[in-house]
């Protein structure tokens, strides 16, 4: 597998850990902000509920996209390297899409019918942080592998409990049983789709993946 090429000074650890916590604090806060320079009662009348939240999972993605487009390669907005590991990057990213198809109907299904920009946007604003911004940043302070005949990036089980964090705020508006159990699914299938970041290079895999599977939620199956 391709590495991302980390720099030769590494990052603070605890630095490192700490902008992680800042930056999915100012995922969520970011919109709440930008919205307040907006007129948006008339926003929410014209669009509707649905395309206002799909405006505000938009705006949520500013902030990774500005923050991964000062350095678009080191951040894979590229199309990556599939020279060789096409099937297995396929395998990766197949793997949790058949998963949610299997067991998401048998959960209370809290997505089903919410406002599309949970699988057309969101998707897209949270793996530009994740997957793009952070796996690098991640990658200079906690370089090398997990286990050394093992071939996956350190970062990739550091950055999966941030993944999951993000999510906390659920707990707010939906089961909390349902909340702890997508804490668990997301952790490890966050951390599974950074897999095919790390063999191809680019976030394109795993966004489109991520995609999929918030679209088998979103309809319900």
């Amino acid at each position: 597998m391709d590495q991302v090429e980390f720099a030769a000074v590494r990052r603070a650890p605890v630095e490192t850990l700490l902008l992680g916590l800042v930056l999915v604090a100012a995922f969520h806060a970011m919109p709440d902000w930008l919205v307040s320079f907006l007129p948006a009662q008339e926003l929410y009348n014209r669009l509707g509920k649905n395309g206002f939240y799909t405006l505000y999972d938009a705006l949520s993605g500013l902030m990774p996209l500005l923050l991964c487009l000062s350095r678009p390669v080191r951040a894979g907005l590229g199309p990556g390297h599939w020279q060789g590991r096409t099937w297995k990057t396929l395998g990766v990213c197949a793997l949790p899409i058949v998963l949610t198809a299997a067991i998401y109907p048998l959960t209370s299904r809290p997505f089903m019918g919410k406002h599309v920009g949970i699988w057309l946007v969101s998707p897209a604003a949270q793996d530009l942080l994740f997957t793009g911004y952070l796996y690098p940043v991640f990658g200079e302070a906690f370089p090398g592998r997990v286990f050394s005949r093992i071939d996956v990036q350190r970062a990739i089980p550091i950055i999966a409990p941030f993944f999951a964090l993000w999510h906390l705020p659920n707990f707010a508006g939906m089961p909390i049983g349902y909340v702890a159990f997508q804490l668990a699914y997301v952790f490890i299938g966050g951390a599974w789709v950074l897999l095919a970041r790390q063999m191809t290079g680019s976030i394109w895999p795993g966004v489109l993946t991520h995609m999929a599977v918030n679209f088998i939620a979103w309809r319900g199956w």
